[in-house]
């Protein structure tokens, strides 16, 4: 059992914590990025105060990652819309409770973040343990919404 859970934004230091989770749970489920690759990409994130990296650490180690993308609008009176997205917890995680216990506490500090800048809604969307994301976003009383599309 996890003892104590901290819910932060990513800084600079978080990097490479950060891949070696996505790696670890295979959640890209293809070749992790170069450590190169990736910190420019990171920077490039870091540096746009409209992108975040929120993470779930312990003492030891990041065992949780979301992302939260603000975008601007002309639209709803140029209020702001929330992309939260690629929610993923370590597979060292094996208990379903803590799992879901590190979820919750991830998207609602996201969704708050995502109030604190003004966002009339929030689209959670996630390639990856997209149950467990289902389940807590019914649980915090998101309505589910089916009008997207992907490009191929």
């Amino acid at each position: 059992m996890i003892d104590s859970i901290i819910i932060r934004k990513a800084n600079e230091s978080d990097l490479e914590a950060i891949l070696e989770l996505i790696d670890s749970s295979k959640a890209n489920n293809s070749k992790p990025m170069q450590l190169h690759d990736a910190n420019t990409v990171y920077q490039s994130m870091l540096d746009d105060s409209n992108y975040f990296q929120i993470i779930a650490s312990t003492e030891q180690a990041i065992v949780g990652v979301i992302t939260l993308v603000i975008i601007m609008q002309m639209t709803h009176e140029g209020a702001s819309t929330a992309f939260i997205n690629d929610l993923i917890i370590s597979n060292t995680i094996e208990d379903t409770i803590e799992k879901k216990t590190i979820a919750n506490d991830l998207l609602k500090y996201t969704t708050h973040l995502a109030q604190e800048y003004g966002c009339h809604k929030a689209i959670i969307q996630s390639d990856y343990q997209y149950e467990l994301v289902e389940d807590i976003c019914l649980q915090l009383g998101l309505k589910k919404n089916t009008h997207s599309f992907e490009l191929e």
